[in-house]
């Protein structure tokens, strides 16, 4: 009786393995919902915005994107970590992911608890003053800052943020020291520069590229090594000052993320579908729209980029005292 009960098991077994294969073959069979951890109209929705309409052909199910702002977009995170681990519940995360742990945000890894599928955009930072400042040039930007340590006010889009880490790197490499002014995001951060409340900013391009355009700005460089397409007359920061060449590029990175357990068929079939869609020339035109840098990272390279990029983040805001928690604690490596 024994051995029949344990072959009945075993055969129960078998059918339930083979129809748990069988179902995340057909995957996916119903709609998606992406959650986004910022607000409507910010930089992470505008991006997913931009690709997700692609992958919505490629998969043959629609996605529903549900924004929930809030911690660096942790609550987005944790929500979509709290709900079945099958593919329907994915995220579109950025940089912030990288920052949650050192800055005591939330104890969750962009790439321990999450599967990066595939990073898919980078934006570029750029450094500027109001229209009317004294300033030209990087060059003498930096000089002055030099000269007169904590007196030039740079507004940032809050701390821990991309213009943050880009300010703190400055005063790192060249030896300068700002006051940095938080505001709630890129966009008002960008407002009180134009209108002289404060010396300069380091916001992403396509948030002032158009007032730069109408001299209601002045970009003064961007944080690169080499020259922007179709900003080619705004130098890259990493020529005029090389001590800046090896942490740069440096900007945020965006992507499709899964919670860590998803089914490797589900992790499968949402790699091939990004890969397919990152090649669009439809996605590829709303990059260069938007000055961003199309990416395409994925499977193992995705996981090296998002453990690097988050060492680098890490490091730099615990040496700088932004951070009051070690990297060490969560086994983050110091970067070579």
């Amino acid at each position: 009786m024994r051995k029949l009960t344990l072959a009945v098991m075993l055969v129960v077994l078998a059918m339930s393995l083979y129809l748990s294969s069988y179902s995340y073959a057909k995957y996916p069979e119903r709609p998606i919902t992406l959650f986004i951890g910022f607000p409507a109209g910010g930089a992470t929705d505008v991006i997913a915005r931009g690709i997700v309409p692609i992958l919505q052909e490629k998969l043959g199910v629609g996605i529903g994107i549900t924004n929930v702002p809030g911690a660096a977009s942790a609550i987005a995170a944790s929500q979509v970590l709290s709900r079945p681990r099958d593919g329907y519940t994915l995220m579109f995360g950025s940089e912030a992911m990288s920052t949650w742990q050192v800055m005591g945000t939330s104890k969750l890894s962009p790439y321990l608890d999450f599967i990066p599928i595939m990073i898919v955009a980078e934006a570029i930072p750029v450094l500027a003053v109001p229209p009317n400042s004294q300033f030209n040039s990087a060059e003498e930007f930096i000089k002055y800052a030099k000269e007169n340590p904590g007196k030039l006010r740079l507004s940032t889009a809050g701390p821990a943020t991309v213009p943050h880490v880009c300010g703190l790197m400055l005063e790192k490499a060249l030896g300068c020291k700002f006051t940095f002014v938080p505001y709630q995001g890129g966009k008002p951060a960008v407002t009180a520069c134009m209108g002289g409340h404060v010396d300069a900013t380091i916001e992403m391009v396509q948030q002032m590229v158009e007032a730069h355009r109408s001299k209601m700005i002045k970009i003064l460089a961007t944080f690169t090594n080499e020259p922007v397409p179709g900003l080619d007359n705004i130098p890259p920061i990493g020529k005029l000052f090389p001590e800046l060449a090896k942490d740069l590029p440096y900007g945020p990175y965006f992507g499709l993320f899964a919670p860590k357990g998803v089914p490797l068929e589900v992790v499968e079939v949402l790699t091939k579908a990004m890969q397919e869609a990152a090649k669009d020339e439809r996605w590829l035109n709303y990059c260069k729209k938007f000055f961003l840098v199309p990416v395409q990272h994925s499977a193992l390279e995705a996981y090296e980029y998002v453990k690097n990029w988050t060492a680098k983040c890490a490091w730099l805001l615990y040496d700088a005292g932004v951070a009051k928690i070690s990297p060490e604690d969560f086994a983050i490596k110091r970067p070579k």
